[in-house]
């Protein structure tokens, strides 16, 4: 944000990066998007669901983007650290062993009659898979 404001500067390769006015609605980007990656980061320290599926969601989408910047003009160089960074997440997220920790935290916190309903729909579609689906033998 405050590259953005003209405060702060900084270089990178040899190249001074400063913007001379002041680029308020980057600024209000960079101040937003920090905003949610702290809620998500909050959100996997305390092993909250809602945290997982905005990794596995941005994930996905990280790598569905970069396919399509290829075919229409990025190169594999620009995509390959993304992809390995993203494809790494969505691997690591989608281990039973780490959404089973994410799953536990989250019934934790479930009160007893929840906990009771979940196992009444839990029964019922136990019950509603063991029939054949009407028409079919």
């Amino acid at each position: 944000m405050l590259i953005y404001m003209g405060i702060v500067n900084f270089e990178i390769v040899g190249k001074s990066v400063l913007f001379g006015d002041a680029q308020w609605g980057a600024a209000l980007w960079a101040v937003l998007l920090a905003a949610i990656w702290a809620w998500v980061a909050i959100g996997f320290w305390n092993l909250r669901a809602y945290a997982v599926q905005f990794g596995l969601f941005i994930s996905l989408f990280t790598l569905i983007w970069g396919f399509f910047a290829l075919l229409f003009g990025s190169t594999n160089e620009a995509q390959t650290i993304p992809w390995l960074l993203a494809g790494a997440i969505y691997l690591y997220l989608s281990y039973p062993g780490v959404q089973q920790a994410f799953i536990e935290n989250e019934k934790s916190k479930l009160t007893p009659g929840q906990i009771a309903a979940i196992e009444q729909l839990e029964a019922a579609n136990v019950a509603a898979n063991a029939k054949s689906a009407p028409g079919m033998k």
